[in-house]
């Protein structure tokens, strides 16, 4: 066996193809690339599994029944004890929570390196942080909010990396210079679709209605901003449990006719190319994803200060921030974007220059670097020094 070929397991229960599925994708894109193996643990049927299969990556899936799920365990334990000797050895990247437990139970007693990848701010339990990030060969944080909160429960600082969210710039379905051409008949198709007018002024987010994203923040802020400026139709692709409670919210602030929950879209960026203005509500946030896609996008942000955002987006340079939970903050922001043309463009043409900075081959890179430290720290605790 090759011995600089690393052999990675890609852990995701994911039921949902989301921002974190979406980023173990590019991963292992840019990992296939550079000649190592990898495999996506997944569940069967999953929308992240049809997408691995579409890729045409390797698969294995496992039912991930709980979160220390004894079966799944000992499948993917079997599939580890199949693999030819030699080489380094099998790293386990478990890019959620709860695949971290599997992991842990799966390479128990066996020559495996664990990665525990962490993208959200909320702080683990004190068991989960002992088992399944305390004793990880290495964990990666999406933002340094994160690696704060991993230090905080103990994990050792030289076991954490910070390797932000990317987007896979192959993934972009326009050429360069085409983007006005794909923007215009991007809105032409959703104002047909949904009675929208053309000329009016866009602003947009593609979230999960789930809390941690505080949908009804983005509400609230639409209602004052519509009080402004009425013209303005708002559209939120994505759903979750949060989808009735935001849809009455905004019936009863009685801006359902310009605020549009749109549904999940298999095609973000052709929400994105459509919009003027793109916005993130969160109360809480590993780092945000798709504020790197609307910055590919070049779209002017306005997004709160929770978690990682601050990674991302820099107050007056690549958009505006405010503080999570202030919706009277978040319509001011906005309308500052809106009414000011010469700050839109600037913050669009400083957002699509820094996107480069969340390069996926740079995200891979960096990856990669965490490999080898916990390679190292496996063989540190394997024969720990006297």
């Amino acid at each position: 066996m090759d011995p600089t070929k690393l052999t990675i397991f890609h852990l995701d229960d994911g039921k949902e193809l989301r921002g974190g599925q979406r980023q173990m994708m590019y991963l292992v894109k840019e990992l296939d690339r550079l000649g190592h193996d990898n495999t996506v643990v997944c569940r069967a049927g999953s929308p992240l599994h049809s997408a691995v299969l579409r890729k045409g990556f390797k698969a294995l899936t496992l039912p991930y029944f709980t979160e220390w799920d004894p079966v799944s365990a000992l499948l993917l334990r079997r599939a580890i004890k199949a693999l030819p000797p030699g080489g380094a050895p099998p790293i386990l990247h478990s890019h959620t929570g709860h695949t971290a437990a599997v992991a842990w139970l799966a390479s128990a007693g066996l020559d495996c390196v664990r990665v525990a990848h962490r993208r959200v701010d909320f702080i683990p339990g004190g068991l989960t942080a002992r088992f399944k990030y305390g004793r990880a060969h290495g964990v990666i944080a999406i933002s340094d909010a994160v690696r704060d909160i991993m230090l905080r429960k103990g994990v050792a600082p030289e076991r954490i990396a910070v390797v932000n969210s990317t987007i896979d710039l192959d993934d972009t379905p326009w050429k360069p210079g085409e983007l006005p051409a794909y923007r215009s008949a991007a809105r032409a198709d959703l104002a047909a679709e949904l009675g929208l007018p053309q000329d009016a002024f866009w602003a947009g987010s593609l979230i999960a209605l789930v809390p941690h994203k505080d949908p009804e923040n983005l509400v609230r802020a639409a209602a004052e901003v519509l009080k402004a400026a009425p013209a303005v139709h708002f559209l939120v692709a994505g759903e979750g449990p949060l989808l009735d409670r935001t849809s009455r919210l905004a019936h009863m602030l009685k801006i359902q006719d310009n605020f549009h929950l749109i549904g999940y879209r298999p095609d973000p960026y052709k929400v994105l190319a459509a919009l003027d203005l793109f916005v993130l509500a969160s109360c809480e946030e590993g780092m945000g994803s798709v504020l790197v896609e609307a910055m590919n996008a070049s779209l002017p942000i306005v997004a709160t200060t929770a978690g990682g955002i601050t990674d991302v987006i820099e107050d007056g340079a690549n958009g505006l921030t405010v503080p999570p939970r202030d919706p009277a903050a978040l319509a001011a922001a906005q309308l500052r974007v809106i009414g000011d043309g010469a700050l839109r463009a600037r913050l669009a043409a400083e957002a699509h220059r820094r996107r480069e900075d969340f390069s996926s081959p740079r995200m891979a890179a960096l990856t990669l670097k965490c490999y080898e430290t916990a390679i190292e720290n496996l063989k540190r605790d394997r024969h720990p020094v006297e």
